[in-house]
């Protein structure tokens, strides 16, 4: 998993495998699933949702909160936008 400056990719899976590619101009948002185990030892699913339709999910994923901040860190500074307080 990997979030660039342009860009979302991901790859899953060893004898076969899955790959979402995704610019940060075409992702709508990022959603996070944990279960209570999930939170207690830091993993959880994602969903990637872009425009366009593209719903990709992703289960057990490694810190999945600080992924989404990661993209959400990207595309605010990608679009020069600023959520925090002033």
């Amino acid at each position: 998993m990997a979030v660039t400056n342009k860009r979302i990719i991901i790859k899953v899976g060893f004898l076969t495998k899955r790959t979402l590619e995704l610019f940060l101009t075409k992702v709508e948002s990022v959603g996070v699933e944990q279960t209570l185990t999930g939170r207690i030892f830091g993993f959880g699913s994602i969903t990637v949702r872009g425009t366009g339709g593209t719903n990709e999910p992703f289960s057990h994923v490694a810190n999945p909160l600080e992924f989404r901040r990661q993209v959400q860190h990207q595309i605010e500074e990608h679009t020069g936008s600023s959520s925090g307080p002033q």
